[in-house]
């Protein structure tokens, strides 16, 4: 059997890698993000954020059952362009890390499978994703005049597997039959399709990871007024326009899974 303790920890040196290559894409916009005059049109702000993430899924209601969200994360860094005294642009990556678990059927190769009901093994997924996000923001008062700044924001980006993770086990024996590394993407292949017209198939490892999302939200900052910098908290929604491909082991499912994201953003403006 398989030590489970493997997956955590595999999962926890690839969150940490992530984290750092996107903070050293960060820090070069970092330096050139200051501005003299802190609240003037055009000047760049830098938004930096960590959250914890509570994950929505809706699956195959034939196929599988108990489907549960894991608890999830989210590293955040956006530039905001000041585009007036209450309008702002967003722009900039986030790392999220998803999962779930649910009960459901495992096709072994060279085998069929009866669709009995009994949902004998249960998947645990973990996936890792890079997005890219573009919006605006709307604050509902001038954060120059104001020690408290309500504001929403809302946009969409393309989002992108970074990496996916399956355990899947046999619950009557308590087997686990794989744990290793999966293979998610969606269901809907646009870009995929885009490829195939332009470069005639190459690149298909990547399209197939790549897909979109819209978002909105709703938060306040606390704006320390004489230096332009801020603290803030905010919830933001994120609704992924196609659905997660999961094919399991070998082939061995074939689901498409609906996903969505709440997260607790905490940060810094400056």
């Amino acid at each position: 059997m398989v030590n489970k303790t493997y997956w955590q920890s595999f999962y926890k040196v690839q969150a940490i890698k992530n984290i750092i290559v996107i903070i050293c894409i960060c820090s070069t916009v970092l330096v050139c993000a200051q501005d003299p005059n802190n609240y003037r049109s055009g000047a760049v702000k830098s938004r930096i954020s960590i959250a914890p993430v509570a994950s929505l899924f809706k699956n195959h209601p034939q196929h599988t059952v108990d489907t549960k969200a894991k608890a999830g994360f989210c590293a955040s860094y956006k530039s905001e362009i000041l585009l007036g005294r209450r309008m702002s642009f967003l722009a900039g990556l986030d790392y999220l890390s998803q999962g779930l678990s649910f009960r459901g059927y495992y096709v072994a190769p060279g085998y069929t499978y009866l669709f009995d009901k009994t949902y004998a093994y249960t998947h645990e997924i973990r996936v890792q994703e890079l997005h890219l996000s573009i919006g605006v923001k709307k604050a509902f008062n001038s954060e120059k005049d104001n020690f408290y700044t309500p504001y929403y924001y809302g946009g969409a980006g393309f989002r992108y597997i970074l990496s996916s993770y399956y355990i899947i086990t046999n619950d009557s024996t308590e087997t686990v039959v794989y744990d290793g590394k999966g293979t998610m993407d969606f269901e809907y292949q646009v870009f995929t399709q885009l490829s195939n017209g332009l470069f005639k198939g190459k690149g298909l490892s990547v399209t197939r990871k790549l897909n979109s999302f819209i978002f909105g939200g709703i938060g306040i900052q606390r704006n320390l007024r004489d230096s332009g910098k801020a603290v803030y908290f905010d919830l933001c929604y994120k609704y992924g326009i196609s659905r997660l491909h999961y094919s399991g082991y070998n082939n061995s499912n074939n689901l498409n899974i609906k996903d969505s994201h709440l997260l607790f953003n905490f940060g810094l403006k400056f």
